[in-house]
């Protein structure tokens, strides 16, 4: 039976990647023009606004799927990756990079349709920093699982602690992480956080880790509808897929860019 299920799994961590980010772009496209627009009384008057909140709620329904896959991959790439460090560095550069357009783009309440973008940051300074984009939320989850992985691993090869006080420890980093990301209101919370400590967790034990990681997200919202993300990862077969080098930060910068660009689309349409 595990023979038929392993020939089963075909799907690389480049298709996820691209998968997560499809589905994210019209996650955002609804959050970032349709819901302003809707705010703003600008939707044709023929459609009944019943309608359009149906169709509002089931694009983010669809995009609840992106997040998921973008927590198990970060601890494929912690398994993975050469240098963990410059892992770590490299989102919370793309994180900083990424927060003037989030916070402009899905929160700004003055200037929506403003086309010149530092008239509108300027406009909502009292209120856009008191949230963070989901590359925060990503860092936090990176670190926890980067402690959990010395207190498990590292820590009892030179010690002899017991298990159970390593994986306290373990527990007590999550907490921590979890308690950061809620302090810093980092897109998911500690939700977010709480779910790549999960993956890492249970990452030998599939489709247990998914499970799990299912039922601690559905607690968030409407994250519920991630369930398809969830089945799509137990076909995930634990390979890269093609090589694509220093191309792999095309991945990061695509959430910058396509949020900025869906800024810029929702001023052209409506400004």
């Amino acid at each position: 039976m595990s023979g038929i299920s392993d020939g089963m799994k075909k799907i690389s961590s480049n298709t996820l990647k691209v998968i997560a980010c499809l589905v994210m772009l019209l996650d955002h496209l609804t959050a970032g023009i349709m819901l302003p627009v809707v705010r703003a009384g600008l939707y044709p008057d023929d459609i009944p606004f019943e309608k359009i909140k149906l169709i509002y709620d089931i694009l983010r329904g669809i995009g609840r799927n992106s997040f998921p896959i973008f927590c198990f991959l970060i601890v494929e790439g912690f398994i993975h990756t050469k240098s963990r460090l410059r892992y770590a560095l490299s989102l919370l550069l793309f994180g900083i990079i990424s927060e003037p357009f989030f916070d402009i783009t899905f929160f700004a309440k003055k200037e929506v349709f403003n086309i010149n973008f530092f008239e509108c940051l300027s406009a909502n300074l009292d209120h856009i920093w008191d949230r963070c984009n989901v590359y925060f939320t990503l860092l936090i989850g990176l670190i926890v699982i980067w402690a959990a992985d010395f207190f498990i691993g590292k820590l009892r090869e030179k010690f002899p602690i017991p298990l159970w006080a390593s994986y306290t420890l373990a527990g007590l980093a999550c907490g921590l992480g979890i308690f950061v990301a809620e302090r810093i209101h980092s897109d998911y919370h500690g939700f977010g956080v709480g779910l790549i400590f999960i993956f890492y967790l249970l990452r030998y034990q599939s489709p247990l880790n998914l499970v799990a990681g299912y039922l601690e997200l559905s607690f968030l919202g409407t994250e519920y509808y991630a369930l398809p993300s969830f089945v799509l990862l137990y076909f995930y077969n634990h390979k890269r897929g093609r090589k694509i080098g220093n191309l792999k930060y095309l991945f990061y910068a695509f959430y910058p860019v396509h949020i900025f660009l869906i800024y810029v689309l929702r001023c052209l349409m409506y400004g």
